[in-house]
């Protein structure tokens, strides 16, 4: 039997466990990497983008705190836009259309190369444990490693079982070998697990496909990118996304085929994604709407692949092949891969703390697509989180948490082991309340000195970001103190930019709140003397445009931050606290909340259960002075 000690093991190759092995290698700490196949390190088997509503924000966070997928979507971008550009700035982000072979070979490259990280193909078949806590792996081929801490990020791969029709196999998504052995195990720790479906969509010959018709959709024409310190560039319009809709004729090929779904026979009855339905969950849920949008996204340069955005699947072939040759222009389209619904566990991840360790196993951290949730962003920014505490549980530090207040990745943690899911959970600029506080533009602001404590920012990207933190403070200062007075000048400016005429001598920062007014126009009244960059300038324009917003929604914050300031000790009696309602008493008991804000968001906990456990922490905190 090999053997060897390392002080972190990331169990998958995917998005979380790449994003967790460079974090906890990067920290310092010797770390070992298993994959089950690493050609297929940082694999896209759904849809081949990154960023989004709410998923952009995700990735220039992970960019924020250290990690990496930005700069692997930054290196792979085929075509990249602005999102939600009319709902204002709180929910403004990135989407980009990626090749998801220079997606994977980015990662693959670094991870192979990384000092502290050591990469072996082989399959987790045991988590091995000490007196309750972690202590090494056990794999496939024998080999036994001792360890410290370590990080579950299977994905898909957790008993993966694919659908199609009445056929279905075990498999990982793409065909891939998939892993029993490691399912098993989780069922002996006494972690309680369940299943989830995802599905994917049939993937054609773009020279079999007429897009005559078709609505294209081009890049951005200014230069864009994810990564906090990258280079923007402009894209050219050398590729397009198609847009299309599905017809009368697919509507009755379903209705006549549904039967034969594996959702209606009941081969599969685990929840699929609400927000991302496939073809047939949109028939069944929404029967009256005949026709429905798809996107053709061209995969890649280097083969001649389409991906069909909206019509995933999980039906027979012979009716995925009728259904396409329904749509326009796909008359005569071949398909290359089929579509398929693959069937997977997961770990229910109310059983999980704010840093992904497992409340019950010391030492195990868990992150990604095994945690219930649905994309590569948010299985990235688990992984990186799950890296970071890995790394900081193995040094015997304390864990890196973040408020809702603080990050996307906060509100997602929060609502996965505060609410727990029955259905992959993904990420929503709704589900954020502190969303003005959360934007695209104050990320560095709100993330980065965590990720430089952590050690994940060198000192010239530290570097890079203080000095524009100093050219952001003190552009807002000077427009604070500038004045701007009524002249004829200023009217034909105003006029010019369609703004609101200045009547009064007012601060430059306040005119900024006025109707039209921009801060380009502002710069023309009132010229700075530093030139400001494309997203400096956005920082400042939004920070004095919404003043009076965001001090109101960080003072709720702050109210907030004040209960999930009183921590609850993990091993608290809540059987003592008279009053409590048996729904409460219930939950509180199995989410174990670690705060009393963490208690107050776990549905079915009322505000006066949380009173009555604040009366008796108090109680508690003066019986511990007096003694």
């Amino acid at each position: 039997m090999y053997h060897d000690t390392y002080e972190v093991i990331v169990i998958g190759g995917g998005h979380a466990g790449c994003e967790a092995a460079l974090a906890s290698s990067r920290i310092g700490l010797r770390t070992l990497m298993l994959n089950l196949n690493i050609d297929n390190t940082a694999l896209m088997p759904c849809n081949p983008s990154i960023g989004g509503p709410a998923k952009g924000h995700l990735v220039r966070e992970i960019s924020a705190l250290g990690g990496e997928q930005a700069r692997a979507a930054d290196a792979s971008t085929l075509m990249i836009r602005w999102l939600n550009t009319s709902k204002g700035a709180a929910v403004r982000a990135l989407r980009a259309q990626c090749d998801p072979f220079t997606y994977s070979t980015y990662y693959r490259k670094l991870l192979t190369s990384s000092p502290n990280l050591d990469i072996h193909q082989d399959e987790a078949a045991e988590i091995l444990t000490h007196s309750g806590k972690v202590s090494g792996v056990r794999t496939r081929h024998g080999s036994r490693y001792e360890v410290r801490a370590v990080v579950l990020a299977g994905g898909v791969y957790m008993a993966g079982r694919v659908f199609m029709g009445n056929v279905s196999f075990p498999s990982g998504p793409m065909g891939q070998k998939n892993s029993e052995r490691l399912t098993e195990n989780l069922a002996d720790l006494g972690i309680m697990t369940g299943r989830m479906r995802t599905d994917t969509t049939p993937r054609l010959n773009i020279n079999t496909i007429d897009f005559t018709g078709m609505k294209p959709q081009l890049s951005e024409p200014e230069p864009l990118c994810f990564d906090l310190w990258g280079q923007g560039r402009v894209y050219g319009h050398d590729y397009a996304c198609w847009f299309s809709r599905t017809t009368e004729e697919t509507y009755d090929i379903l209705a006549r085929n549904i039967l034969r779904s594996p959702l209606v026979t009941g081969e599969v009855d685990a929840h699929g994604p609400r927000y991302c339905p496939s073809i047939e969950d949109k028939f069944l849920r929404f029967p009256d709407h005949i026709t429905h949008p798809v996107v053709f996204e061209p995969v890649s340069p280097s083969n001649n692949e389409v991906y069909v955005q909206n019509f995933s699947t999980s039906l027979p072939y012979d009716v995925q092949a009728e259904m396409i040759h329904s749509l326009p222009g796909c008359e005569h389209a071949k398909i290359i891969k089929p579509g398929y619904g693959i069937e997977y566990t997961y770990i229910h991840p109310s059983q999980l703390k704010h840093s992904l360790e497992l409340r019950d196993i010391p030492g195990l951290f868990c992150a990604g697509q095994v945690n219930g949730t649905s994309g590569y962003e948010e299985a990235a920014a688990q992984g990186l989180l799950a890296g970071i505490n890995a790394a900081m549980y193995a040094k015997g530090e304390a864990p890196l948490t973040l408020g809702r207040d603080e990050g996307y990745l906060g509100v997602l943690v929060d609502d996965l082991t505060t609410k727990n899911t029955d259905e992959p959970y993904r990420m929503l600029t709704g589900r954020c309340e502190h969303r003005l506080l959360l934007r695209w533009d104050n990320v560095a602001h709100r993330l980065s000195p965590y990720g430089r404590k952590a050690g994940l920012i060198d000192d010239s990207r530290w570097e890079f970001l203080e000095a524009r933190f100093s050219r952001e403070d003190e552009e807002i200062a000077r427009l604070k103190s500038a004045k701007i007075s009524p002249s004829s000048e200023a009217e034909s400016l105003c006029a010019e930019y369609d703004a609101e005429t200045i009547t009064e001598t007012i601060p430059a920062a306040e005119y900024l709140k006025h109707r039209g007014a921009t801060y380009e126009l502002v710069c023309r009244l009132s010229p700075p003397e530093t030139e400001l960059d494309r997203e400096e300038i956005a920082h400042v324009e939004t920070e004095l445009r919404y003043t009076g917003y965001l001090e109101r929604e960080a003072r709720v914050a702050g109210r907030m931050k004040s209960f999930d300031g009183a921590k609850i000790p993990a091993d608290f009696d809540y059987d003592s606290v008279k009053g409590l309602r048996a729904e409460s008493l219930q939950k509180l008991k199995r989410y174990r909340p670690e705060s009393l804000g963490h208690a107050l968001r776990i549905s079915g906990v009322t505000p006066v259960d949380v009173q009555l456990i604040s009366v008796i922490l108090a109680r508690n905190e003066r019986a511990s002075r007096d003694d």
